[in-house]
């Protein structure tokens, strides 16, 4: 079984990393960033030593010695979980298979209803997760480029000028809508159906993270555009409606005006194509790809329900 990080994990967690290998998760967050690296061990000293830390954080021991941690917690919302960290001892893989699983317990019992994870493609951790019960969502591919100014020289001045107006809460039921519109029903129907579904399970570039949307003139949302800007980098994540799509130069060059000489980073599902040829021709070059992967839930029943059933 696991159990939580425990402050007495602390001299552990100096051999654990002396013997690990790199990550086998990461988030949306680490994608962007180069992806899983190696077990890094003064964070999570730091987390055992914090009770409000080591809450999201598991660990599979064998008579004191650590095999395996995990961190896992809410993504935007109690409903849907993230696995965002695994780290396992270099000869027990195999243990991915009882960490996957059994983090399902304290999720569900947090009232979640899915949880996710990110891997490489081609991981052999992919195996172990369907194992456990994880079911492939879709593909992602990262793309970088070295400086934002050299794809917006390629990209040119749009012929018209794209007005974006900050995000607001009450936004929310017309993104849903547009994300419904153009994410295959397929990928809905595993990561839930609902705004409440969507909004929990949305990820974020970080705290700091700006969201811009643009408005059409039938009063629908046509695109959503968020960037976080860092001394190493400048991100952005962009969505568009099928009907906004001749906006696509114009919603790009918005989202690298503000990166200057930084390098770039996005991701693209590999439903939304138009914009993956877009960037390669400007210039980007795709650096990694992850599968997403998702596990439904078996939700508990506060109160019986009556029915009835025809009798022949």
């Amino acid at each position: 079984m696991i159990r939580h990080l425990h402050p007495t994990d602390s001299p552990g967690l100096l051999q654990f990393g002396q013997s690990s290998g790199r990550g086998e998760i990461c988030t949306l967050i680490g994608a962007l960033h180069g992806g899983p690296s190696g077990f890094p061990t003064v964070k999570y000293a730091s987390i055992a030593l914090s009770p409000r830390a080591w809450q999201s954080c598991w660990v599979k021991a064998h008579r004191g010695r650590i095999d395996g941690v995990l961190r896992a917690g809410p993504r935007s919302g109690p409903q849907a979980w993230e696995v965002a960290e695994l780290y396992l001892r270099n000869t027990k893989s195999e243990l991915a298979l009882d960490l996957l699983e059994q983090i399902s317990v304290p999720a569900g019992g947090a009232g979640a209803h899915r949880i996710f994870i990110r891997i490489p493609t081609n991981s052999d951790l992919f195996v172990h997760a369907r194992r456990a019960g994880y079911a492939p969502l879709y593909r992602e591919s990262v793309f970088v480029a070295e400086t934002g100014r050299t794809a917006l020289t390629k990209l040119g001045i749009p012929d018209h000028p794209i007005r974006l107006r900050p995000r607001i809460e009450a936004d929310d039921q017309a993104l849903f809508k547009m994300h419904s519109g153009v994410t295959p029903i397929e990928v809905r129907m595993k990561s839930g159906q609902t705004l409440k579904d969507w909004s929990s399970s949305s990820e974020s570039l970080s705290r700091k993270a700006r969201d811009w949307v643009l408005d059409l003139p039938d009063g629908e949302i046509g695109a959503l555009i968020r960037l976080n800007s860092i001394r190493s980098g400048h991100t952005f994540t962009l969505n568009w409606a099928t009907h906004a799509g001749s906006e696509l130069p114009g919603l790009l060059a918005t989202a690298l005006a503000e990166s200057k000489d930084s390098q770039v980073s996005t991701v693209v599902p590999e439903y939304r194509p138009a914009l993956s040829h877009l960037l390669v021709t400007l210039g980007f070059t795709e650096q990694a790809q992850y599968e997403i992967m998702v596990k439904p839930l078996a939700q508990q029943v506060t109160e019986a329900q009556k029915a009835f059933a025809a009798i022949s």
